[in-house]
This record gives structure tokens, C-alpha cells and sequence, in this order.
């Protein structure tokens, strides 16, 4: 936030000191009304935005459909980071031939819009009559895509947004010509870069392209039905435009309406905006999910949704079905060997710790990183320097700060400074670059060392027992911002380990799966086993042909 704000105060000082239009760092402009005590647009016209917000969702559909088919063969192709460089630079060179040439091949020249006595200007029309492009042009004329593609996003949106155009005076207005090219290569441009090694987004992408979007429906209705000027101004329907590309795209609708709202400080807009995000996040629902939800699930970023899948709930899973079994425990007092040995042989950030004095009862849990900081610290004494006492304070306050081993509780005692106590003040300031195991030189003789974990260890970390419903333990994960739920039996003994990555959708539909296909086998078994068993014993009044009954062998071996 500080940074964020000395940005803010060194541009306002800079360029926009004591200018009352500009009281943001991002502005759509001020909206004019076109008539007096009325709104830019007829309440009839809602239902054009409802079919502009889905197009939006369409164009979006096949937007997230490319790129996450275009992510998806970087990442098999695009594995070594020298080749992730190569791509980046090509398509930069690329795009920017793209952008150069597309005004080049347009080659058409408009003469600025003068401004009348009829018709003044306000101070934000002026600056953008200025901002306009003179690409291979005369000095009072501009070229339209030049415009779009050789300024910032952010005057080129609010060009699309201001420029009138009602019936036929399109005088300050984008032909329909240069906005459909302009769309059609800004949209593909945005699905090729979004993806690249490079600090990228598409928020005021989608903005621009959907903003030419309907811009461009704007001016065919304008065309259509030129004389009477039955259509809003091209710029209300810009910005609806705006709002379903964006809305297209990322999915989202109270969040996008009040960002765009706010950008544009117009309340007018609150309905037809509405209208258009929520168009757009149905249509494209029918087809995909968002581009942020398909790019994490890409990156395979365990993100939990707002509610458990109803297959879960149904299938009654408990947190002993979605636990990964047989997890590596620690003990309060390890060899440095033994922590070395573990740490390289797995890759898990958590560990249980239990007592083995206690029947391996668990007794909390204990980060990766906290113990290759220990190591890396070389926070280890010899075994015989171990200070056994019952009634020393082994609280993180007391303990961890001052005196993190035995061998430093002792030598501290003595008046030695041969310890190296580790504080969690010295754990903290290694974030976020803790050192890794393999960074850790250790000797042969160091391996017989002992460190002592208990100072380090989180006493009252969140645990669950192994019957609990996974719908109490996925609200734990929600709620709690938890990464790790241990899962204990009866006797508090570690049975298992839940991750986020457990609790996941597709983990958890899996696993209902799994559980459905083990059922179905298990009844099958119990099915032929019973039929197995059930043998008919012949009877002995058939086999002695009547007559009575007592003629009959019951022996069948004389048969």
C-alpha cells in the first residue's frame, strides 16, 4: 500500500498537481450526459447489453479455450528456461511487427474533428483529439488504428469511450473497418503474450479489446438506424462492451461491476453493467471456466472453492478416506543425521511430531523450513550435553528466543558462547528464501549430533481424527488457512496427513470414485461367495424311486 500510494503522489506531483479531473490512477473519464435529466441510453436497449454481455462470454469461451490449449503445449514443449526466454523475445519481435504493420496496411488518413461554436469541447475531448496518431499522415489528419495500437491502453480506451457518435454525426468517431482489424488482432495478440515468461495481465486487454467490441456494435446500429438516433451514443456501448470482454474472460460480476463503476463514477451505468457480466459469466460457463480458474488449475495450485462438491458430501467420506496414510514422523530429539537423511528423501513441508516415551502420541507439528534453518544454523550439541528437565519452561516465548537447544540452555548456564541459539526473530528474517537441504554442508562427524525440536514444535497445531466427516475438515482448510491437518486414531496417534492438495475437487472426486468401484467389487465378491456356499444336498426319498420312502441311498459315491 505504500508503495502504491508514493507512486500515486509522485505522478499527481509530477504531471496532475491542483487538476480536479484527475483524483485517480485509473480513470475511464467523465461520461457526459447527451440529454439533459436523462440517461445515455432507453430502458429497451437492456436487452441489447444482455446480448453484448454474451458475446462477450463467447469470445471469451474460445479466448480461455486457446490459451489454455497454447499453456498446455508450452508447458511440454517449453520445459528448459533458456527456450521460455527464446519464446518471449520472438513473440515480442512478432507482436511488434504486428502492431507496426497493421497501421501501415490500413493506410487511411481522417481529417481531426475541428471543433465548433455550436458544439464545445470539454478539456477531456481536447486531450484526446491531441493524442491522436498522425501515422503516416498529414499533420491535421490521423490514422485510426494508429491510434489504438501507438497509444497506452489508457488513452486508447477512453478514446473509445468518448469519441460521440449519434445518428449520422460520426464525425469523432472509429470507422467500422479499423475497429473490427484492431479487435481481431488485439484479441489474438492477448491470447498469444498472456502465458509468456514475462510479468503479463489481462485485466485492461480485455478492457481495450472489449471496448472496440462494442464499439463496433455500436456503430453498425448507428449505421443501421442512422437519422432518428435510436440507439445510445457508440461510447455507453463501448463501455458495456468493456464490461463483457472483461466479464467474458475472468468470470467475475459484483467485483468487475464495482471496479468499473467506480472507474467510470457514473451511476447511470450500474444496471447495464450488471446485465452484460452477468450475460457473460452464463454464456461462458456453458462452455469453460474462467482464464484465472483454468491457469491455476494448470499450475496445479491447490485452490479450494467456496463449497465441498456435492459428490463428496453424498458419498459421506470421512478424513480416513482422504488421508494420505503412512506419513514420516519426527521425534523431539533427532540425529543430525537422521534429519538430513529424511529431508533429502521427501519433499514435504510438515512433519507430525510424536513421543516415543508416550506410545508415539502426537505432540504437534513441525515445518521443513524451521529445520534446514536449524541445520543451516548448525543449532546441534553432542548427546551426552542433553539436559533432561521436567520442569524447564518449554514454551516458544521462553525458549525458542533464548535458549533453542539443550546444549544452549547448558552452555548458557556455564557462561560458554560456544552455542549458536536460533530465535524465531532469525527464522522470520530469512522469508521467503529458506535455505534447502541440499544447501547444508554437514560432516560425517556432525551426523551424530542431536537437535533438539522441541522449542520449534507447534504444540497446538490443528488436528482431526481419522472418523471426522471431510466436510469438517474442509472447513478447517477454508477458514483456517490451513496447509496441513494431521489426523490422529483413538489414542492421539498419527495415522495419516491431509493437504490442500487432498481436498481439491478433482482429488476429492477421484477419490469418491475409487471408493465406488472398491463398493461395487466388494459386493460383487460377497455375491459370488454366497453362491458359492449355497450347495443343495440331494434328498433320499428321490433317490429311493418312491414307494415308502426307506429304499433309498443316501451314499452318492454308490450311485
Amino acid at each position: 500500500m505504500m508503495t502504491v500510494y508514493t507512486l500515486y503522489v509522485v505522478r499527481t506531483t509530477e504531471t496532475w498537481w491542483n487538476q480536479p479531473d484527475e483524483t485517480s490512477m485509473f480513470s475511464f473519464g467523465e461520461f457526459y450526459s447527451l440529454t439533459a435529466d436523462k440517461i445515455n441510453y432507453s430502458v429497451w436497449e437492456l436487452f441489447i447489453f444482455i446480448v453484448l454481455g454474451s458475446m462477450g462470454g463467447f469470445i471469451g469461451a474460445l479466448f480461455n479455450f486457446l490459451n489454455e490449449r497454447l499453456s498446455l503445449w508450452r508447458k511440454k514443449a517449453l520445459v528448459h528456461p533458456r527456450s521460455r526466454t527464446i519464446e518471449a523475445l520472438t513473440i515480442s519481435l512478432a507482436m511488434s511487427c504486428v502492431a507496426y504493420g497493421a497501421p501501415l496496411f490500413w493506410n487511411k488518413c481522417i481529417i481531426r474533428p475541428i471543433e465548433s461554436p455550436k458544439d464545445a469541447w470539454s478539456n477531456q475531448e481536447r486531450e484526446l483529439i491531441e493524442q491522436l496518431v498522425s501515422f503516416q499522415c498529414k499533420p491535421n489528419e490521423y490514422n485510426e488504428v494508429a491510434s489504438l495500437f501507438f497509444t497506452d491502453s489508457d488513452t486508447a480506451i477512453k478514446q473509445l469511450f468518448h469519441f460521440r457518435e449519434i445518428g449520422e454525426n460520426d464525425q469523432h468517431t472509429f470507422s467500422a473497418g479499423a475497429l473490427f482489424l484492431f479487435w481481431s488482432l488485439y484479441t489474438a495478440m492477448a491470447c498469444i503474450t498472456y502465458g509468456l515468461a514475462v510479468p503479463s495481465g489481462l485485466f485492461v486487454p480485455s478492457l481495450l479489446s472489449g471496448a472496440a467490441m462494442g464499439r463496433f456494435c455500436g456503430h453498425v446500429l448507428h449505421k443501421l438506424d442512422g437519422s432518428s438516433g435510436t440507439f445510445a451514443d457508440s461510447g455507453t456501448y463501448a463501455l458495456v462492451g468493456a464490461a463483457a470482454g472483461l466479464g467474458g474472460m475472468a468470470r467475475m460480476t459484483i467485483s468487475l461491476a464495482v471496479i468499473l463503476l467506480e472507474a467510470t463514477g457514473d451511476m447511470q451505468y450500474v444496471l447495464p453493467l450488471m446485465l452484460a457480466l452477468m450475460a457473460a459469466r452464463f454464456v461462458g460457463n456453458m462452455f469453460n471456466a474462467g482464464l484465472y480458474d483454468i491457469h491455476i488449475k494448470l499450475k496445479r495450485i491447490p485452490f479450494l472453492e467456496g463449497d465441498l462438491p456435492i459428490d463428496a458430501l453424498d458419498a459421506e467420506l470421512t478424513a480416513g478416506h482422504v488421508m494420505s496414510s503412512g506419513c514420516v514422523t519426527m521425534q523431539p530429539m533427532m540425529r543430525v543425521g537422521a534429519l538430513q537423511s529424511i529431508l533429502s528423501s521427501c519433499d514435504h513441508d510438515c512433519f507430525p511430531v510424536v513421543d516415543p516415551q508416550r506410545g508415539d502420541i502426537l505432540v504437534g507439528t513441525i515445518l521443513r523450513r524451521t529445520i534446514c534453518v536449524l541445520l543451516k544454523h548448525q543449532a546441534w550439541f553432542p548427546e551426552d550435553a542433553m539436559h533432561c528437565d521436567d520442569d524447564l519452561d518449554m514454551s516458544k516465548a521462553n525458549l525458542a528466543k533464548k535458549q533453542p537447544s539443550a546444549w544452549a540452555w547448558r552452555s548458557q548456564k556455564q557462561g560458554k558462547s560456544s552455542a549458536f541459539p536460533v530465535g524465531w526473530d532469525e527464522i522470520g528474517q530469512l522469508y521467503p528464501r529458506f535455505p534447502e537441504i541440499w544447501q547444508v554442508r554437514i560432516t560425517p562427524q556432525e551426523r551424530e549430533l542431536v537437535v533438539d525440536l522441541r522449542p520449534y514444535i507447534n504444540s497446538g497445531a490443528y488436528v482431526v481424527h481419522h472418523t471426522a466427516s471431510v466436510n469438517r475438515a474442509y472447513r478447517l482448510f477454508r477458514t483456517m488457512g490451513l496447509r496441513h491437518l494431521p489426523v490422529t486414531d483413538l489414542h492421539n496417534r498419527v495415522v495419516g496427513m491431509i493437504t490442500r492438495k487432498d481436498m481439491t475437487n478433482e482429488q476429492l472426486k477421484e477419490r469418491v470414485t475409487e471408493l465406488d468401484t472398491q463398493s461395487r467389487q466388494h459386493k460383487k465378491y460377497r455375491a459370488t461367495t454366497t453362491t458359492t456356499c449355497s450347495v443343495r444336498r440331494p434328498h433320499s426319498a428321490r433317490e429311493g424311486g418312491g414307494g415308502g420312502g426307506g429304499g433309498g441311498n443316501t451314499d452318492p459315491n454308490t450311485l
